[in-house]
């Protein structure tokens, strides 16, 4: 919008420079604009600027949904075949760190990656390809003028923080319920319950006094990434993860009991 509005040139006609540069995505301008032009394009027939965020924001997710599964599928991979990881290991634990001979280890676990169709880099791939579009997203709805004065139900505008802290602590319990019900076979499950409660406080509190805007997109990602890992527990992917923490947890636990006897 503010490429239409132009400076007054000396003559007093506004025919100088539009207020366009005023808005700054910075290196992340080549997505950002995009995203800025498909959420002024859903407020054209929202009529509303927060349904808009609701709307992309729910788009913007299900956009990356084959990228969550993706990065699932490749942990699930490492997991089934953790117990030949560990033989591998346990064959080379006498050799020292600068063993030439651990190169060997090193090829045996990259036949063993090979053979069961593991990439080691499907875990990190997706996440390199989300970063981007989310920070762009950030520098989206932090900068855009039009959200200044929008409202939203309770929100009297989205540009400074929730009034009553409602989307905050909505974003602190949707994200600990994500995390807790989130399978994680190979995190140890004390580090696990750790992040459960340290993640969602950390986000939470900083969205705290951010504007509303951006806690209204972060807590509609939260509220339908709960819901897809609902879906995913119950399907044959989730039930596998399930099973394989489980079984790391009980394994773990009577390491521990052995230990102390």
């Amino acid at each position: 919008m503010l490429g239409s509005v132009h400076t007054s040139s000396p003559t007093g006609l506004t025919t100088g420079e539009d207020l366009k540069p005023l808005i700054q995505f910075g290196f992340l301008k080549v997505i950002a604009e995009p995203l800025f032009l498909l959420l002024r394009l859903v407020h054209g027939f929202v009529g509303n600027w927060g349904w808009a965020i609701v709307l992309v924001t729910i788009f913007f997710n299900l956009l990356m949904l084959p990228t969550r599964i993706m990065m699932m599928k490749s942990s699930l991979k490492m997991q089934r075949v953790q117990p030949k990881m560990e033989a591998i290991k346990k064959k080379y634990a006498h050799l020292k760190p600068t063993d030439p001979k651990r190169a060997e280890m090193n090829a045996e676990t990259m036949q063993l990656y090979k053979e069961e169709g593991i990439n080691m880099y499907g875990g990190c791939l997706p996440i390199l390809v989300q970063m981007p579009l989310f920070f762009a997203y950030y520098r989206v709805l932090a900068n855009v003028v039009e959200l200044r004065q929008a409202h939203w139900g309770w929100l009297p505008n989205l540009a400074v923080a929730d009034p009553l802290h409602i989307l905050p602590i909505v974003i602190i319990g949707s994200m600990f319920l994500v995390q807790f019900i989130t399978p994680a076979p190979g995190m140890d499950p004390a580090q696990r319950k750790m992040m459960a409660f340290m993640m969602p406080a950390i986000f939470g509190v900083s969205m705290w006094n951010y504007a509303s805007g951006l806690a209204l997109y972060w807590c509609t990602g939260n509220l339908l990434n709960l819901s897809i890992q609902m879906v995913i527990n119950n399907s044959s992917l989730g039930k596998e993860m399930k099973a394989l923490a489980a079984k790391r947890a009980a394994k773990k636990n009577g390491n521990t009991i052995q230990g102390r006897r």
